[in-house]
């Protein structure tokens, strides 16, 4: 039960980031019923291709990763494109969380009157939090136990405070059709299936309680995000100078976010709750993601979790983030715009492919089947297509048209 409760976190944990902020911003025009709509299609389908993912690798010895699988499945050209794709998504959100974990760290030196400089603060984050990660899942379960029960606690009293202040008038201006433009932000907001394979070892092949695990922990941030939507929506009006769609506009709409909320809602006690719940946000993605990014380099490059070579797949793992974040900071703006498209290919559409090919190609009998048969997995993968064509056309729409 244990394990079962500290594994439903790591899969919260991993969806429920900084970024549920966000959420109200970019699905504003679409209003409660839209999003929350959008929200449960996309928790649908990636809980479904999460345990897609559990299915394949479960077909493969023990700390098989993404790369193993796509090889064994899909051929080389799936080992070549997993290899690239993935590597590029996983160091893109662990770049995130890196750049969010500086300016955490730089406040709180601040408040203290140390003004370190923010290239510093990024080396102590990563060598501080990135021992948890070496230390391997049992640790970080263990710490991300302590702030997610700190986190869950946090947006609640938060979503009580903030819906004492609704106005029922903020619920009559939306329109559902907008809800398309957020589609790859919902989607990422579910992308847990990537910390699958490390839950695997975790449980050793208990395969009922990754079952339970995969489930409860995705319906815990799609009950977060609805209930989020829902209280900002009420509080904060679509329009004006401090409404919704102006923040869609803003370079920091986080920010934006949280001076909205002092303005309709003017309690100190909500701006502190919020800025107390984005870091403990980035520090359980961090802990989480930078996990899976360094399980699937061990399996890539075949490195044993007890061998001292672990080192070497630490490094791997947090260097390239480190430099993007300090020296390359308008890349790092561009990885995070494709991410939502990438998490749909790699995450919705890869894992029913390998099933696909792994059922009725190669025909390997695993220990565990998902339920449905070839008509869910069509179904799935014409989901994830039109997402993907979705996304595709927003992005080209954004910056060609």
């Amino acid at each position: 039960m244990s394990k079962l409760f500290g594994g439903s976190l790591l899969i919260a944990g991993t969806c429920i980031g900084g970024g549920m902020l966000g959420l109200p911003i970019a699905t504003a025009k679409s209003g409660v019923l839209g999003s929350s709509v959008l929200f449960i299609i996309c928790w649908m389908l990636m809980t479904f291709t999460a345990l897609l993912t559990l299915e394949v690798n479960l077909c493969f010895p023990k700390e098989s990763n993404m790369i193993s699988m796509a090889k064994a499945t899909l051929g080389k050209s799936g080992e070549i494109i997993c290899w690239t794709v993935y590597l590029f998504f996983l160091y893109a959100l662990v770049s995130a969380y890196i750049a969010g974990g500086q300016d955490v760290l730089h406040g709180l030196l601040a408040l203290i009157g140390i003004d370190a400089p923010i290239a510093v603060c990024a080396f102590i984050f990563v060598g501080v939090f990135g021992a948890i990660v070496m230390a391997g899942v049992k640790h970080v379960d263990l710490f991300n136990r302590l702030l997610m029960m700190i986190k869950l606690l946090t947006i609640f009293v938060l979503i009580f405070f903030i819906v004492q202040q609704i106005d029922l008038n903020n619920y009559i201006t939306s329109k559902p059709i907008y809800v398309l433009s957020a589609v790859t932000v919902a989607v990422t907001s579910f992308g847990f299936s990537i910390i699958v394979p490390s839950l695997r070892n975790y449980f050793d092949d208990n395969i009922k309680q990754l079952r339970l695990a995969i489930v409860i922990g995705s319906i815990l941030p799609l009950l977060c995000y609805i209930m989020w939507n829902t209280a900002i929506f009420g509080s904060v009006p679509l329009q004006g100078d401090f409404g919704l769609e102006r923040l869609q506009t803003l370079d920091q709409p986080i920010t934006g976010l949280l001076a909205s909320l002092q303005h309709f809602v003017p309690q100190q006690t909500i701006i502190m709750l919020a800025r107390g719940f984005t870091s403990i946000c980035v520090l359980t993605a961090f802990a989480c993601v930078s996990l899976g990014l360094a399980d699937y380099l061990a399996d890539g490059f075949k490195v044993k979790a007890e061998s001292k070579a672990r080192w070497g797949v630490m490094l791997a793992t947090f260097i390239p983030p480190i430099g993007v974040v300090l020296f390359y900071p308008q890349a790092f703006i561009m990885l995070l715009g494709i991410a939502g498209l990438l998490c749909l290919i790699l995450q919705a559409l890869m894992p029913v492919l390998m099933a696909w090919r792994c059922r009725y190609v190669n025909k390997i009998e695993g220990s565990y089947q998902v339920f449905g048969g070839k008509p869910l997995l069509i179904l799935a993968s014409l989901t994830s297509l039109i997402m993907i064509f979705i996304a595709s056309y927003q992005m080209i729409y954004r910056e060609f048209i």
